[in-house]
């Protein structure tokens, strides 16, 4: 474990990976610019020597890219890493051959990253070779069995001239492990590294990856989408939703208590093992957007329960958070007034607003007779003036205008959520990037009474 006053190893400043960045065919024949996917996007952090360091988040949020980025399996396309003070986008001949020797990478899958074809011993003895490591044949032969006995393979000779199918998941990864360890290296990326492991197995390698962190004084990266996991190893762990990273401090305190939406509806989402617990189930709606046209601002705002509604609205956050919701659908063409027609049974306005500020919530969320269909808009607390500019729209769509009634959206209920992307801000022991946190600093200013 690292140490209160440890020294930074890795800096991350403004990391960004962008893929598909050239246009296609189609792209250039309609004269439309290259739409990216924003793999990671302006990510900043430091990882101390010693730490574990986690990075959590739903599959597809750019956390294994970002691995990759921090061993120079990726370039990055914007910000700079810097590792033991060295850019690692500015290394020299003689400083990459250090960096390699330095940082190693664990990956996910023990079946696919060991070649079939070549035994325990030329698979581990590879980066002795590589890195020119070692005086002779039998000095290299002696470092492998060394460190196959240190990850638990022994006897060492026993497992030398194995292939990767005669060996068990478990003794595979730690073939991996044991790879990764036998350059004597400092830092250490561990993507998802017992995902592909019998349950029965995994604990048994996390333990040894602790006891091998002492012994080689080595700092982790943990990849993972398993929580659970990330609190077992992990002494700081950052949170990540679409390419960025929402909240970060020790990992005790993102997982008590949460500071961001997402953080807090990512721990609501994890499986209650006791059967008689009462499940708290996360007030979010909708799916991921895609990575190549994010949503404005806080990239989770479409989703959020806590969106910030302007100052000049005068009903509630949900009427709120229901509004920007058939508005945004309005203009994504995802509302079709059809479906909502023959659904509610009926042609009316009614139907589409029914259809449009309905909500794909957890019962204990939702408002009454509610579902992913249709919600009584009388239910819901809109200002008058707000449900008149929905009405006008829904009037637009029936008459199968969906452009004027955008036109009639556009520029209305916007939040600051959508409007500005939120800063990193210090929030008690964490740093986290929600608007929320900002409202209440300027609450606070303002306050009667304040000294400052």
């Amino acid at each position: 474990m690292a140490s209160d006053h440890a020294e930074p190893l890795v800096e991350v400043k403004g990391v960004s990976k962008l893929f598909d960045l050239t246009q296609g065919v189609t792209d250039r024949l309609l004269g439309r610019e290259a739409n990216p996917v924003r793999a990671v996007d302006d990510v900043s952090f430091t990882i101390n020597e010693g730490d574990i360091m986690g990075i959590a988040g739903e599959s597809g949020c750019g956390k294994t890219t970002l691995g990759k980025l921090l061993v120079r399996l990726y370039e990055p396309t914007h910000g700079t890493i810097e590792f033991d003070g060295m850019d690692i986008g500015a290394l020299t001949n003689e400083r990459e051959r250090e960096f390699r020797k330095r940082v190693q990478m664990i990956f996910q899958d023990p079946f696919e990253s060991l070649n079939p074809r070549m035994t325990v011993f030329q698979s581990v003895m590879e980066p002795l070779k590589i890195n020119d490591i070692g005086d002779s044949y039998h000095d290299r032969r002696d470092r492998v069995k060394e460190v196959l006995e240190d990850v638990g393979l022994a006897p060492a000779d026993a497992y030398l001239d194995e292939f990767p199918k005669e060996l068990s998941g478990g003794e595979r990864q730690r073939v991996a492990i044991a790879r990764a360890l036998v350059v004597n290296p400092d830092f250490i990326v561990c993507d998802e590294p017992v995902s592909m492991l019998d349950v029965s197995i995994r604990a048994g390698v996390l333990n040894l990856m602790q006891d091998l962190q002492d012994e080689y004084g080595l700092t982790y990266v943990f990849i993972s989408h398993d929580l659970s996991l990330i609190r077992y190893m992990c002494d700081r762990t950052a949170i990540m939703y679409l390419g960025d990273i929402v909240e970060q401090g020790p990992t005790d305190d993102v997982v008590m208590d949460p500071k961001h939406p997402y953080t807090e509806a990512l721990f609501d989402a994890v499986p209650e093992i006791d059967p008689e617990a009462e499940r708290h189930r996360a007030n979010v709606t909708g799916e991921v957007p895609d990575p190549r046209n994010p949503p404005s601002g806080c990239r989770f705002h479409p989703r959020c329960s806590n969106v910030i509604p302007p100052e000049n609205w005068t009903g509630s956050q949900d009427a709120f958070r229901r509004t920007i919701q058939f508005k945004r659908r309005v203009l994504t063409d995802d509302l079709d007034p059809e479906e909502a027609l023959e659904n509610a049974g009926r042609d009316s306005v009614d139907a589409i607003l029914e259809r449009g500020l309905a909500l794909d919530l957890p019962e204990e969320h939702s408002l009454a007779g509610e579902d992913s269909h249709a919600v009584d808009p009388s239910a819901i607390d809109l200002p008058s003036d707000a449900e008149r500019t929905l009405r006008r729209a829904a009037e637009q769509m029936l008459d199968d205008d969906p452009d004027a009634a955008a036109a009639e959206l556009d520029g209305e209920f916007v939040s600051i959520c959508e409007r500005e992307h939120p800063e990193m801000r210090e929030t008690g022991t964490r740093v986290t990037a929600c608007h929320l946190y900002e409202t209440e600093e300027r609450d606070a200013v303002a306050a009667p009474g304040s000294s400052d």
